[in-house]
């Protein structure tokens, strides 16, 4: 008895903190997107004078159509499984957790523009100035709503699956494989899909940009589509942080980030509120981690490239 009240002692002041920290976050973006809303950045950003190929004009719309559509199957696999099993399993719940980060997007250039997106997509310009803390005198740009929403909100935690998939291959060939063979077993997975994703839409989709890069450790650099290397580490280090969330759930399917809450005497809806905060925390702070860390080498970076047209500059 005495082993299992301090059990309980332990876990459930994590389950409230991850709630609580989870609340802030929300809290935190609710005010910045409706300050948005109603302020007078709540509009497209311009493309400029330079002309935007046609080839990337229907690459924009087909991407954007697609991520849309996308969103019906999944909205019904979501709920059905919801309806099916009566409870909200740890992978609905991150998808609910990274749909919620969504609002640290722009956090890449809090401190400088470094990364910018194409103009041309449906977008009221950003929430970037309502973010706390945002220190850039730049705030105009283009976030992708069609697109990046839904990204955040299905393909993010799918990557994470995709990682966590390969860790079970690696786990069932070597069972007594460690942490280490388990992450880049992750990395490589994530390489192979949302990696390849993300140099297709800067070199040839001219979906984004990374101008505030070292261009020494980029693909093309100094040329307006150049990626950075290193992008290759941070990114995929959340998905691979996320999968190992995943990997690790007990019996009766709860994460790190959520064990006790069962044992928490209220309604079950009070219970899955404070699942769905914990899993909100989760994901902002490893959104926070990554933006932030590409954010404060944006400093040090070089110049953007000579060549960067206007439909990419988001008004810099």
């Amino acid at each position: 008895m005495s082993e299992m009240v301090a059990r309980q002692s332990t876990t459930w002041p994590r389950v409230y903190a991850w709630a609580v920290l989870g609340a802030l976050f929300a809290f935190a973006q609710i005010r910045a997107y409706v300050a948005w809303i109603r302020s007078e950045d709540f509009r497209p950003v311009e493309m400029g004078a330079d002309p935007l190929p046609e080839s990337v004009k229907a690459t924009i719309d087909h991407y954007q159509w697609v991520s849309v559509l996308i969103l019906i199957p999944v909205a019904i696999w979501y709920v059905y499984g919801i309806v099916k099993s009566r409870r909200v399993d740890a992978v609905r719940l991150m998808m609910i957790g990274w749909l919620s980060a969504y609002w640290l997007d722009p956090w890449l250039d809090f401190l400088r523009p470094m990364f910018t997106y194409n103009a041309y997509a449906l977008n009221y310009g950003c929430w970037c100035r309502f973010i706390p803390f945002w220190q850039s005198s730049h705030a105009r740009i283009a976030e992708p709503i069609l697109i990046d929403a839904p990204s955040y909100f299905y393909t993010f935690t799918g990557t994470a699956v995709v990682a966590l998939w390969a860790m079970h291959a690696v786990r069932k060939r070597w069972p007594r494989a460690g942490n280490v063979r388990l992450a880049l077993a992750g990395f490589a997975a994530i390489w192979m899909t949302m990696g390849l994703l993300d140099i297709a839409a800067s070199r040839f989709m001219g979906f984004d940009a990374w101008p505030g890069a070292f261009q020494r450790v980029s693909f093309w650099g100094g040329h307006y589509y150049q990626f950075p290397v290193y992008e290759f580490l941070l990114f995929p280090s959340v998905f691979v942080a996320s999968a190992f969330l995943l990997l690790n759930v007990d019996e009766d399917g709860y994460t790190a980030i959520e064990r006790g809450v069962d044992r928490v005497g209220c309604h079950p809806a009070v219970r899955t509120a404070l699942r769905v905060l914990a899993f909100i925390a989760f994901c902002n702070l490893l959104n926070l981690a990554y933006t932030s860390a590409m954010g404060v080498h944006a400093v040090y970076a070089d110049p953007w490239p000579a060549d960067m047209p206007s439909w990419l500059a988001n008004n810099r």
